[in-house]
């Protein structure tokens, strides 16, 4: 399937490990110009190299986007490297773990807030001019479905009050620019088999191998899949809706979590 992003640059923050390290090499591999940003420029380099042995053409730029100076000096790194970005896809993370009751640190809460909502509209303030400009632009969220139903087996008070911030924020974005050809939506993915993941099922329920946390998940989470998902299973939607084929499709909160939210709408 030819996505139509041959040629088009690529500006990809959370692209160096995990579903956003698999999204990356598959736009890449369809021909796009791929930038990795991100804030551990050995992780960025890894990613870069990875895209670059396989054939297609990467670039690292290591940058914060909680900080709107950094945001846009990378945007501007990108697009004299491979002209204005026109598809953007924005992740990152903020892990304050605690229930209500253990967040003494009133200020996580303002962190977490510039880390998820700040960030995204730091990115949008950047890159939506030129995508407006092209009459063209993908702006892809990877968010958590814990923004829309909070999972009560995890102690994520700080994120579950703020994340939900940003799906308001890329929704009235979405509204308001899809009549200049431009696409925002958000991939929610559930319980994924990544490096966070496994660090966080290991330290904080004593997971220690894929088959205990599939049967966690199974078993206390009840996701009907029985399973935790694949990175790739993430990956090839966000490659999707970066594409050409996805015109049509914005303002979108798309959950892939093997079936765990219950509701039909």
């Amino acid at each position: 399937m030819d996505l139509g992003v041959a040629g088009k640059s690529v500006f990809f923050t959370g692209g160096s490990k995990g579903m956003g390290r698999v999204a990356a090499g598959m736009l890449a591999a369809e021909g796009a110009n791929v930038a990795i940003v991100g804030r551990n420029e050995s992780d960025v380099d890894r990613a870069v190299e990875e895209i670059r042995s396989g054939g297609g053409t990467a670039l690292g730029v290591p940058a914060d986007i909680t900080d709107e100076s950094e945001v846009a000096r990378a945007v501007g790194d990108v697009t004299a490297a491979f002209g204005p970005p026109l598809i953007v896809v924005g992740q990152t993370k903020f892990i304050r773990s605690g229930d209500f009751a253990d967040i003494d640190n009133l200020e996580h809460y303002v962190e977490s807030f510039r880390t998820y909502t700040m960030s995204q509209l730091y990115l949008l303030h950047a890159v939506l001019p030129a995508m407006k400009e092209a009459g063209w632009g993908r702006f892809v969220h990877i968010g958590s479905a814990t923004a829309k139903e909070p999972v009560g087996a995890i102690a994520h008070a700080v994120a579950n009050a703020t994340r939900p911030s940003t799906i308001g924020l890329l929704k009235t974005v979405a509204d308001e620019y899809a009549r200049y050809g431009i696409t925002v939506n958000t991939v929610a993915p559930g319980w994924i088999l990544t490096e966070n993941t496994e660090r966080y099922t290991a330290g904080h329920l004593g997971l220690t191998t894929n088959e205990a946390r599939h049967e966690w998940v199974t078993e206390h989470v009840h996701v009907p899949a029985g399973r935790m998902g694949r990175p790739e299973e993430i990956a090839s939607l966000i490659a999707y809706l970066c594409s050409d084929l996805a015109g049509y499709m914005t303002g979108n909160w798309i959950e892939v979590d093997g079936g765990l939210h219950r509701s039909a709408f």
